[in-house]
């Protein structure tokens, strides 16, 4: 949800012999939309993830990806990421931590 990819099929899923997931192919990810596609499907999610997630700053994010993003795209994965951030506060505010975050 957070890079919006339209694309995400099993062509574009490597898997090392180390059993390390890796996806290529991001060319039709990082969509300029700001809604999150399927935000009923964040149920959960991992603590150090979700702490990541809220300590991420469009500053750096551009910076880091200025010869990949556009100013346009990296607005957008700020703005998905602060309605996942919203989503995950508040189902840990009616289920509880423990429920939500892993």
């Amino acid at each position: 949800q957070l890079v919006y990819d339209n694309d995400p099929n099993l062509t574009n899923v490597l898997i090392s012999e180390d059993w390390k997931i890796w996806r290529i192919d991001f060319t039709r990810a990082f969509r300029t939309f700001k809604d999150l596609r399927n935000p009923g499907d964040l149920v959960r999610c991992d603590r150090q993830l979700f702490e990541k997630l809220k300590a991420l700053d469009a500053n750096q994010l551009a910076e880091k990806t200025k010869h990949y993003l556009t100013k346009d795209e990296v607005k957008a994965v700020m703005a998905r990421r602060d309605k996942i951030v919203d989503r995950f506060q508040k189902l840990i505010a009616e289920k509880g931590e423990n429920e939500v975050l892993y």
